[in-house]
């Protein structure tokens, strides 16, 4: 039991240490002011075909185009996701329809769940403010159980300490 408590307390101590470093990191990406920078990592996507100040929209893939094509980038860079060979697409439908793509273009599957749509929805950050507020809630409560778990794994190991160095003594 004593070998269990203590590979429990080691594998949770160095575990800790990278639990607490996801969590302020995805902290600091959710709320980039906390690093002194404007703006939200899921903001308030426009999906209308103008931005409000003039510019017009281009396709996903006329905008990936028109940017490499300005230097930033060369295409040759750019990957897709792909899902086990195949496209993904979600279409913003009430039902969140999922449509599988083949790389020639063919549709393989489409597939309508609405629990498979919400998770999925949270994966990616498409929950607006309440996917912020989750992630927000679910940081702050990872890097407080994480910190007084790596305190109370020190606490441990120092009283282990002390009591073998009283008991070296004895």
């Amino acid at each position: 039991m004593k070998k269990t408590r203590n590979l429990h307390l080691w594998i949770g101590l160095i575990c800790s240490v990278f639990l607490l470093l996801e969590a302020v990191t995805g902290l600091l990406l959710t709320e980039r002011w906390l690093m002194g920078m404007g703006g939200h990592s899921h903001g308030s996507h426009e999906h209308a075909h103008g931005d409000g100040h003039g510019h017009a929209q281009l396709h996903m893939i006329d905008a990936v185009k028109k940017a490499s094509e300005s230097g930033a980038f060369s295409m040759d860079e750019v990957g897709v996701v792909m899902n086990h060979g195949m496209y993904m697409v979600r279409l913003n439908d009430k039902d969140g329809t999922l449509v599988t793509i083949a790389p020639d273009g063919t549709v393989v599957k489409k597939e309508v769940n609405k629990f498979a749509s919400f998770v999925r929805a949270i994966h990616v950050g498409k929950l607006g403010i309440w996917n912020r507020l989750i992630i927000d809630a679910a940081a702050i409560s990872i890097i407080i159980l994480t910190g007084t778990g790596i305190y109370l794994s020190v606490k441990i190991l120092r009283a282990q300490a002390k009591a073998k160095q009283r008991k070296s003594v004895a």
